[in-house]
């Protein structure tokens, strides 16, 4: 599956059966685990874009999920030669420090279109993984021209289990929303088109409330239903099974009683701290309009609490431009809404 900025999660979890011999086959199948599948599209030319995953001091500066810093990488990218990569930064499960090392070997380098490489984890427990049939992965990662822009389509796996590649999901797509701001910030000036539709969005706002009432305004139902959707917009369906894996039902109301309702799943969710979720709005039909991926982080700053958000699109229709060019007005005005509401003393009163 494959859409503008896409971010999909394929599953491979097919197995070979071996005949013969009057052996049980399921004894003699090969573990072919899961497969991770990110395409992202960004504002940048395929050269600068290149540079950035191949030059090291420009690697290290969005390398890694949000809130993660690279203190040590190490690569030549000449085929057959070992890299290493060591990243500090907080458990997302638990806040507490912790420091990553990753390591590998390049298999293929075939400039500005292609990088192939192994990638493992030097000490999983570090990560919060459980040990693995899989010692290894390999990543591949393309490059494809779009006008101004470049498509990047990238793989890793196998994984052993659909939460571990969910996991690394949740990380890349971090690291990626990273990129996104790096290349914005390296890459020549660049003036949108009237017809282009949006893609991407990146926001950080600070809060004047603690970490633990904002986080609760966004993943309790009875609270998010107060502040959530555009100005003028009520909440009358607001559902959150708030945990990984957790659905999510949304009914938006315009002022002139349009329904707008959204279906979506957490993929991943660490209270406080941070969740990831998919979400598609649907069509008077019931079909998806589109599909978005949205990561929020929370973190405890001088004077309140301080989100951001990050949200791409990973499927599209037809139907979807009219709809995402206002996403960035929308999740604007839904910010203030939530600063409102957490700032107002009515959130303390439903403790």
């Amino acid at each position: 599956m494959q859409g503008n900025g896409s971010s999909v999660a394929d599953v491979s979890n097919e197995r070979e059966m071996v005949q013969g011999g009057g052996m049980d086959a399921t004894m003699l199948e090969p573990l072919r685990g899961y497969e991770l599948k990110i395409t992202r599209v960004f504002n940048a030319p395929r050269e600068l874009v290149w540079k950035a995953w191949t030059e090291p001091e420009r690697t290290v500066e969005w390398r890694g999920p949000r809130g993660f810093k690279v203190t040590e990488f190490e690569n030549t990218w000449v085929e057959g030669e070992r890299w290493r990569l060591t990243m500090v930064g907080k458990v997302p499960a638990t806040g507490q420090p912790a420091t990553m090392r990753q390591s590998g070997r390049v298999l293929e380098v075939r400039p500005p279109e292609l990088l192939r490489y192994t990638f493992q984890w030097d000490e999983r427990s570090c990560a919060g993984l459980p040990e693995s049939p899989f010692k290894e992965s390999v990543i591949t990662v393309s490059f494809e021209e779009q006008g101004d822009k470049t498509v990047m389509h990238f793989t890793q796996g196998p994984f052993a289990t659909e939460s571990e590649r969910d996991g690394h999901m949740g990380g890349w797509n971090s690291a990626f929303d990273r990129f996104a701001e790096f290349m914005l910030a390296e890459g020549p000036p660049r003036q949108p088109k009237a017809d282009e539709t949006p893609t991407e969005l990146h926001m950080r706002r600070t809060f004047a409330a603690p970490l633990q009432m904002v986080f609760d305004a966004w993943t309790k139902p009875e609270r998010m239903r107060e502040w959530w959707g555009p100005a003028c917009f009520t909440t009358p369906v607001c559902e959150l099974d708030a945990r990984s894996g957790g659905s999510i039902r949304i009914h938006m109301q315009a002022p002139d009683g349009t329904v707008y309702p959204i279906v979506g799943k957490f993929v991943e969710f660490f209270p406080p701290y941070r969740f990831h979720y998919t979400s598609s709005p649907l069509d008077g039909k019931g079909q998806p309009l589109f599909e978005l991926w949205t990561s929020v982080f929370f973190e405890e700053v001088e004077g309140g609490t301080e989100v951001v958000l990050d949200v791409h699109v990973t499927k599209s229709t037809p139907q979807a431009p009219m709809y995402l060019k206002g996403m960035k007005e929308g999740w604007k005005q839904t910010l203030d809404k939530l600063g409102a509401f957490v700032t107002a003393g009515n959130v303390t009163a439903k403790n």
